[in-house]
């Protein structure tokens, strides 16, 4: 006698109920079959689910299933579908969904199923009707049947599932969870305005994938869930840029530091025509968030940021790989971070960005791919990409980080003696939900930040000094070298005219060395003294009158009065003072194309305080920059090097005028120029009185 096993109904519901625990793990399985049948978008509407007995509908845009893989694929249990095909047809993805758990998911999630599904091959698709209470303990589940029909459907290829008499509620936070565990699938299928406007469009591109959440209630659909909401909709700036006949734009945009500018990048960027690239910034620091955003969303974003953090970039709509994989530092965001000077104060490495750039060469002239398909060719375009994404990106996290500073700055406490802080390291480490102490350790450590800024400068202070001290030596061997030469080739006309110039470039070196060398030389006493502003502004134009007349840049200084002396202070802070100013203003002037550049001093004393005023004729400041620019990293332009790691336009010399004028009872401000400048300078300090110079002999 032969017997067979017999299958009681009710393995479906225990199955169910053990295979898939969580609803939440349900649904997600149910996207991930969407992945699996080579969607490129897919609907999720929770229709009434405020309370248990509501509905889900799910349409995807994938493959859908003929007759047969309806009756030997869905309907069998244990199907071996995907261990013969653990890649998907049309896109080869890697499955996503475990085996044979789709069913029991639709079960666990409600008490009636419809399947509504169409392959791209088939007329018409096919509706399937499954009532799970059928499937009750002491029935044979052979006996069990369902309807199976013929229909028209609207889409050509897909499924849609609705599930009916849902067995729990589905609020917010449950539906978020959902979105958390799919999140590793997504990619985007369409990227900006721009990728519509060229038609493109990524239903073709296996990468693409999103999921949509919506949540329906009387009849009124509202979007729950979807990227934007989850992570873009809560980054601290919004930085999207673009070429315009080879000029580099870049606009920056952040809600939480009120921040909308536009940046123009500097540089060489003709090969460059239909760019466009946008990327999210993130600082990893609960505070900048707490009052926008949960707790459990900033970690699950921070998490997020160590797989899938990075610049991507399309090409004509598709993804070109490896760029923007993780650890592949293709723009070498990450070694900015570690080389330039801003990095104690900007947090700026791949896992700060998400993001994309796009580019259309449907040609493939100049952004060609390799013979191995693998990347793109490094020719002239894909290096000024880089550069200009690079820079574009660095100057957007300065810009962002001075407002953030600024804020800081503005909500520092009183009383708090900053200068006695504990170890860096743990001050981070340290956990607290006091909220007021949780502030003054982020104060704390941003004073902190500025301090390691501080003796960096120092450092290259140390290091000029040194540079300066040590040169003197070869200035006797130069200038022997030069006389020798020009005595040797005295009847050369030609080489007369080259040595001439070296001597002038090298008189112009000389006097840069000797200037700066006893500037550091006083400041090393570390003894300050009243200076003599008409004397010192007088050398300071003497030392760059050569540097700038090169440069096609007149130098003018007026005053009015004698004896205008400061309180003491360090000769080498002066310097500082007029250095920055005339590096902003040649920027300016450069910036500005203008043909004959001029920048006017102009001193006088009103009442008890001088007043120095410093004009240029460049490309002027916004109004709504006025206050902006004394903050820490807020630059007007980018470092125009084409070594990644530049230290130049860090956005901090005007900060370190206004806090040297600030330690003396001074103040600088944007003020009315004079007719012919554009920008005007102009900086407050009290005057030395009369005990002060008769204290020190003047």
């Amino acid at each position: 006698m032969e017997i067979k096993f017999s299958v009681d109904a009710g393995i479906v519901n225990r199955l169910g109920k053990e295979l898939v625990g969580r609803a939440e793990t349900a649904v997600s399985e149910l996207v991930k079959n969407s992945y699996d049948a080579d969607a490129t978008i897919v609907t999720l509407k929770f229709v009434d689910s405020d309370n248990f007995g509501g509905k889900l509908i799910l349409l995807d845009n994938g493959a859908g299933m003929t007759k047969n893989q309806l009756i030997n694929g869905f309907m069998r249990l244990s199907s071996t579908e995907k261990v013969h095909n653990p890649k998907s047809p049309k896109f080869n993805r890697i499955r996503a969904g475990r085996k044979g758990i789709g069913r029991f998911a639709t079960q666990r999630l409600g008490a009636k199923l419809t399947i509504k599904t169409k392959s791209h091959d088939d007329i018409k698709g096919y509706k399937l009707e499954i009532n799970w209470d059928d499937y009750e303990s002491d029935k044979e589940l052979g006996n069990i049947s369902n309807q199976l029909t013929e229909v028209d459907l609207e889409f050509d290829s897909g499924t849609e599932l609705v599930i009916s008499e849902l067995r729990e509620a589905w609020l917010e936070p449950q539906i978020k969870r959902v979105f958390r565990y799919i999140s590793d699938l997504l990619q985007p299928s369409s990227l900006s305005d721009l990728s519509r406007m060229n038609l493109i469009g990524l239903e073709e591109n296996k990468n693409a994938f999103n999921v949509y959440f919506y949540k329906i209630k009387d009849g009124l659909s509202e979007v729950i869930i979807d990227q934007s909401k989850m992570y873009f909709d809560h980054a601290l700036g919004v930085f999207e840029g673009y070429v315009i006949d080879g000029k580099g734009i870049c606009e920056v945009r952040s809600e939480r530091f009120q921040v909308n500018d536009i940046i123009e990048i500097e540089g060489d960027f003709s090969t460059l025509k239909e760019i466009h690239f946008k990327a999210y910034y993130f600082i990893y620091n609960y505070r900048w968030y707490k009052s926008i955003l949960p707790k459990v969303d900033f970690n699950f974003i921070a998490n997020l940021s160590e797989s899938h953090s990075g610049i991507k970039l399309y090409r004509n709509g598709f993804r070109v790989l490896p760029y923007g994989e993780k650890g592949n530092d293709w723009l070498k965001i990450d070694k900015s971070s570690v080389k330039t000077s801003q990095n104690a104060y900007v947090p700026f490495n791949n896992n700060n960005f998400f993001g994309f750039v796009e580019i259309f060469d449907s040609e493939g002239k100049d952004f060609e791919e390799t013979s191995s398909r693998e990347g793109l060719v490094e020719n002239l375009s894909f290096e000024q990409l880089s550069v200009f994404l690079n820079r574009s990106l660095k100057s957007a996290a300065q810009r962002v980080n001075s407002a953030r500073i600024a804020l800081i700055e503005k909500e520092e406490k009183d009383g708090i003696n900053l200068n006695e802080t504990p170890i860096k390291e743990r001050l981070e480490e340290f956990e607290t939900n006091d909220e007021k102490l949780k502030d003054l350790i982020e104060d704390t450590l941003s004073e902190l930040e500025e301090i390691e800024m501080l003796r960096v400068l120092a450092s290259v202070g140390l290091i000029i000094g040194e540079f300066t001290h040590e040169i003197r030596q070869f200035v006797p061997s130069f200038n022997g070298n030069i006389n020798y030469l020009s005595s040797l080739f005295s009847n050369n006309n030609e080489i007369q005219e080259i040595l001439e110039d070296l001597k002038k470039s090298f008189l112009s070196f000389r006097s840069y060395t000797t200037y700066l060398d006893a500037t550091i030389a006083q400041n090393v006493l570390r003894e300050k003294e009243p200076l003599n502003l008409i004397k010192k502004i007088r050398d300071f134009i003497v030392v760059v009158s050569k540097d700038s007349a090169s440069k096609n840049i007149e130098l003018l200084f007026d005053f009015f009065g004698f004896d205008l002396y400061t309180i003491p202070m360090h000769p080498s802070e002066l310097t500082s003072i007029l250095y920055n100013l005339l590096t902003n203003s040649r920027k300016a002037i450069n910036r500005a194309n203008v043909k004959d550049g001029r920048i006017k001093i102009v001193l006088e004393k009103i009442e008890n305080s001088l007043v120095i005023d410093f004009m240029d004729n460049g490309d002027g400041i916004p109004p709504e920059n006025y206050d902006k620019i004394f903050n820490a990293f807020f630059t007007t332009s980018t470092s125009i090097s084409e070594d990644f790691h530049s230290v130049s336009g860090t956005g901090l010399g005007l900060k370190i005028v206004k806090d040297i004028l600030n330690g003396y009872s001074g103040n600088i401000v944007i003020y009315e120029p004079e007719a012919g400048f554009n920008t005007n300078f102009r900086i407050t300090m009290p005057s030395a009185s009369e005990k002060i110079l008769k204290k020190y002999g003047l």
